[in-house]
């Protein structure tokens, strides 16, 4: 098992809650990410102009946000599949959004912080696990993203 695996599993084992409510979670980690970051919105057409009351239980939001979780969720129970998922992502997030890589860096902190505010036993040693996983996913997003001749 690589190292990467070893921390999939890890995250995995509290991962439950996530995967079973990801419209929750995910409302969540783009409530935080728009909140923490009021920039990030921009790159959102649908959410650009919303008031932070706007975006509270907005139907747009929770069904991007349940799309996030349940990408991260696939790619966390991947093993040796994960690249694939990613290259098709890249595809999108490059070519299609225009999302500088740095984004997913953003966005990765946002998940790190919510997972350990809101799941039970998610201690120091899970989130350095869940950090390792998204930071090498931005590596492999890098590569794609690096293929595609994606400069944004």
């Amino acid at each position: 098992m690589s190292a990467c695996e070893a921390d999939c599993k890890t995250v995995c084992s509290f991962w439950a809650p996530v995967e079973a409510d990801p419209k929750c979670y995910g409302e969540i980690v783009l409530q935080r990410l728009f909140e923490t970051r009021p920039d990030v919105q921009k790159l959102f057409p649908k959410f650009v102009d919303l008031s932070k009351e706007q975006l509270q239980n907005n139907p747009g939001v929770q069904a991007h946000g349940e799309i996030v979780v349940r990408k991260l969720t696939e790619i966390l129970k991947a093993n040796g599949k994960r690249k694939e998922i990613i290259k098709d992502l890249a595809e999108s997030h490059a070519k299609q959004h225009k999302i500088p890589l740095v984004n997913f860096q953003i966005i990765s902190e946002v998940i790190v912080t919510v997972a350990t505010e809101k799941l039970d036993g998610f201690g120091p040693d899970a989130q350095t696990a869940l950090k390792n996983v998204l930071k090498q996913f931005q590596i492999d997003l890098g590569a794609c993203y690096d293929e595609l001749g994606f400069k944004p």
